[in-house]
């Protein structure tokens, strides 16, 4: 996935919910989402999350159908 498609999937505030996860600051965060750094424990806490997210979506969306 790329970094845009990424940016696009991650909710605002999340930010500090990914640093917390990756153990970094919410300004690496920030870079990595904006592409001006690569850093490996941001870009995979914010597949996890994006993962997440996707999952209780599907779920949510099965219990009203």
């Amino acid at each position: 996935m790329e970094r845009k498609e990424l940016k696009s999937k991650v909710p605002h505030g999340y930010g500090k919910i990914i640093a917390e996860r990756a153990g970094v600051k919410e300004q690496t965060v920030s870079q990595f989402l904006n592409g001006k750094t690569d850093n490996v424990k941001v870009e995979l806490a914010t597949l996890e999350i994006i993962a997440e997210l996707d999952s209780k979506r599907s779920k949510l969306l099965a219990q009203i159908n």
